[in-house]
């Protein structure tokens, strides 16, 4: 080779862009270009006569060995994806392809290496991958449907609401598809139609529709968008829908419910809806209440948890009165309960509360959700009488009928009697004979349900309600309610709430965001957790622990499974297995009279949707 040529070639090589080192049969450097040197951060006389292997990382070391058969059969290897070791210790991320040099006789002189920085490329990659990842999260946890599609309507992406929703049990079943392959052909006319509209506009529209949810039709408030790339170009749409069937059904309810049945078929299909979803509200609070150790932020996650707990109610008051509520009964005490439902109730009103309860009240054996209701209530009529301001009184004691009393119909025994008395104008004659009627109301924008329910719960607690009033005097209602016997006590719960468990626990729940965030309460308290969707697979799931040498600790069956099979087909086959094994059901139909009295259908004890951790392990 002439002078000149070998110029050339040193030219080439020093000028080259890539990183370029050529090593001796040795595998000692010989030579590096520029470009290697400012990379790796060396000067020339530090990296000659070293091996090459000296400025890569352990991992990558490995990679050019196992590919050597490789690079002797091909006399070269490419596209190794590695780390090079620069000289302030810095890791960077390469790709590289090594090549045999061989002299002019074909005896072999060393190799040479190109090398290419894609540490940058790396970075940009991952932070794509994580902006995905947050992008899918968001997506995944939103409560509603939501999708995007190309240009010819065809699905790019859904979320798993989406999915349930068509029916399907994942996103990726939909993706490629079409609206006509997943709706009937006039609703997906009508589909195909908006995305028409709203490539041709340019604009975004807002819209109440009839959607097809997982077989049912329920209402949405359906927000839809064009979807543009860089260049101004519309290139698909987008749309989320929001559920808003519950608010159309109660506003329907409200002008045209006549009777009682309805009422009783609308409220169990809400409230099992709605206590699901709040289930996934309530068990995140509950782990971040966990994770937390701010106090500022127990503090509001302590408050929501109050706000939502209380939230539960509002179908729980439709179904007690309308479907018969049957107690789910605990031993309470009330000194503290009553304070706070009364306190919840007027947070922000301009009404005074005085409370006369002393510490020594009777426990009593109720269901603290349904006699929250009646407290609840009496305590909003009573602020409601009095426009503008004025004290509540609250009292309580503890109280014995030793004969049949004839005013509330209190049969003989041991009670606690609640007294709430307002400062209003009092109840007019002709109305006080019907305010316990169902549908009564004088308020322009009440429902007449909320003394109605009270009555109903107070009785079927074995109780009594009465009211006492006289115009320009204010009104006071007495509720009456069975104490429990001597012998028994509550539970400590500043004990209860600090113990932490072993054990293996098999959750069965066709609700995804049940499933999750109980998965990981009882994870966080100690547990191992098995979940299962549906009762087959929970049999199966025990079957293997057991045949597997394992204990099973408890089970949580939901009752029902839509199109599935429940826990309630299941506990025979349990039962058959293990006849002492704990085993819970669970649902969000809290007036079932298989939550009421689980015992009798073969299980331990019964759980409601939604429930909060302490509900949880008070049951475990």
């Amino acid at each position: 080779m002439d002078e000149l040529t070998t110029l050339n070639y040193h030219a080439l090589f020093n000028n080259a862009q890539v990183m370029l080192h050529f090593t001796d049969v040795n595998i000692r450097i010989v030579a590096v270009n520029e470009f290697w040197l400012e990379k790796m951060g060396y000067a020339e006389d530090e990296v000659i006569n070293r091996k090459a292997s000296d400025f890569m990382a352990e991992d990558s070391r490995e990679k050019v060995t196992i590919n050597i058969p490789e690079l002797i059969k091909n006399k070269k290897i490419n596209g190794i994806e590695g780390k090079a070791v620069t000289k302030s210790g810095e890791l960077i991320d390469i790709i590289f392809g090594i090549q045999i040099v061989f002299g002019e006789e074909g005896q072999l002189k060393g190799f040479l290496t190109t090398t290419i920085d894609v540490t940058m490329q790396k970075k940009a990659e991952e932070a794509l991958r994580q902006r995905e990842l947050y992008l899918t999260a968001i997506i995944e946890n939103q409560p509603g449907l939501v999708w995007l599609k190309d240009a010819e309507s065809r699905f790019l992406a859904v979320n798993r609401a989406f999915a349930h929703s068509c029916g399907k049990t994942s996103p990726s079943e939909l993706v490629g598809k079409t609206d006509i392959d997943i709706w009937p052909v006039e609703l997906a006319e009508k589909y195909r139609a908006d995305d028409m509209e709203l490539i041709k506009n340019n604009a975004p529209i807002k819209i109440e529709e009839l959607i097809s949810d997982a077989g049912t039709r329920r209402w949405f408030e359906t927000y839809k968008a064009p979807v543009e790339n860089a260049e101004g170009e519309i290139i698909g749409t987008t749309g989320y829908a929001h559920d808003i069937t519950d608010r159309k059904l109660k506003d329907e309810a409200l002008h045209n419910m006549q009777k009682l049945e309805s009422l009783g078929v609308l409220a169990g299909g809400i409230a099992h809806d709605f206590n699901n979803l709040l289930s996934g509200i309530f068990n995140n609070i509950d782990i971040a209440l966990m994770l937390t150790k701010e106090n500022d932020v127990r503090d509001v996650l302590l408050n929501a948890k109050k706000v939502i707990y209380r939230s539960r109610g509002l179908t729980r008051q439709l179904l007690t009165f309308a479907k018969g509520g049957t107690p789910i009964k605990k031993i309470e005490n009330l000194v503290t309960f009553i304070t706070e439902t009364v306190q919840f109730a007027l947070s922000g009103a301009n009404t005074i509360p005085e409370f006369a309860i002393p510490d020594d009240l009777w426990l009593c054996e109720i269901d603290k959700g349904q006699i929250g209701q009646v407290i609840d209530n009496i305590i909003i009529n009573a602020h409601q009488a009095m426009p503008n301001g004025g004290t509540i009184s609250i009292s309580a004691e503890n109280f014995f009928v030793d004969k049949k009393a004839k005013s509330a119909s209190l049969d003989p025994g041991r009670y606690v009697k609640i007294k709430i008395s307002d400062q209003g104008d009092g109840i007019p004659p002709d109305v006080l004979p019907q305010i316990f009627d169902p549908f009564f109301t004088t308020k322009p924008s009440g429902n007449g349900l909320g003394l109605a329910t009270s009555h109903s719960i107070v009785k079927r607690h074995g109780g009594g309600i009465e009211v006492e009033t006289e115009l320009g005097m204010g009104s006071t209602f007495t509720i009456y309610l069975p104490a429990a016997s001597d012998s028994i006590s509550v539970t400590d719960e500043k004990k209860q709430s600090a113990v932490r468990s072993k054990g293996i626990v098999i959750i069965m729940d066709d609700v995804d965001v049940v499933l999750s965030t109980s998965k990981r309460l009882l994870e966080l308290i100690g547990y191992d957790v098995i979940t299962t969707e549906n009762g087959p697979d929970a049999v199966t799931a025990l079957k293997k622990e057991i045949n597997d040498n394992r204990s099973v600790s408890a089970m949580l069956l939901d009752l029902t499974v839509p199109g599935g099979v429940g826990g309630l087909d299941v506990i025979s086959q349990i039962r058959a297995i293990d006849k002492n094994l704990p085993v819970f059901v669970v649902s969000g139909y809290a007036d079932d009279p298989i939550m009421s009295d689980p015992e009798k259908y073969g299980f331990t004890g019964s759980i409601c949707k939604p429930f909060t951790l302490k509900e949880l392990t008070e049951i475990l």
